[in-house]
């Protein structure tokens, strides 16, 4: 299958801006009093040209934000909540009082994600599918940033082969059968080693010390 041959690359971030902190470091606030238990997932702000970049990315984060050790709202639920008051978009909430969503849904915390890439290129026996999101999440009873992190993969759809026709057509083909949900979920893994366990994970509370947060993607992270 294609998804067994194809090549990650992670962004030059990681390799040319790779100084590392640790979560406590970075994210104090979340080994306080305001480490959320509960999380709400906004629709996702979608600055890519691909229209159904934000309902196929909404397919991909529940899981591992649960299995990293947080209860995440029903996001059919919640989806269905927001589209029946107008909303499709997370930019139409962006900067209302986060207290509703305590008040509304009950939850401790609200995700807010900006998709920045979702994206095919090719070019005749070069081609990529690049995926970028922007994480920023919010304690909903003092509307204080949580945590924050920016991540991009690229994965390369070059054709690889020593004869120019054939790395032409295995380019393309390549190239447009390349499903954006598998990147999505190495965007998620890369961007959630830099999140602190959530209450539910055995290791809740401990992992502060855990070097795995590259300090340039946090700060290049939508506020």
């Amino acid at each position: 299958m294609i998804r067994s041959i194809i090549t990650l690359l992670i962004l030059a971030v990681l390799s040319g801006c790779g100084q590392m902190a640790t979560k406590r470091s970075s994210f104090p606030l979340m080994y306080g009093d305001q480490k959320p238990a509960s999380m709400l997932i906004v629709p996702a702000i979608n600055e890519s040209t691909a229209a159904d970049a934000g309902d196929l990315l909404n397919s991909t984060i529940s899981q591992p934000l649960s299995n990293h050790g947080y209860y995440v709202m029903p996001m059919p639920i919640v989806a269905d909540i927001f589209r029946r008051e107008g909303v499709i978009e997370g930019s139409q909430i962006k900067g209302l009082p986060t207290k509703m969503f305590k008040e509304n849904f009950g939850a401790d915390s609200v995700l807010f994600m900006t998709i920045t890439s979702w994206d095919k290129n090719y070019a005749i026996i070069a081609g990529n599918v690049t995926v970028g999101i922007s994480y920023v999440l919010i304690a909903t009873e003092t509307n204080e940033m949580l945590w924050k992190y920016e991540q991009t993969v690229v994965v390369d759809t070059g054709g690889g082969s020593g004869n120019i026709l054939a790395g032409i057509i295995a380019t393309a083909i390549k190239t447009a059968t390349t499903d954006y949900l598998p990147v999505a979920a190495q965007v998620h893994a890369q961007a959630f080693r830099a999140l602190p366990l959530g209450g539910y994970h055995p290791r809740s509370g401990t992992d502060g010390e855990d070097k795995s947060v590259v300090v340039a993607l946090t700060e290049d992270a939508v506020d």
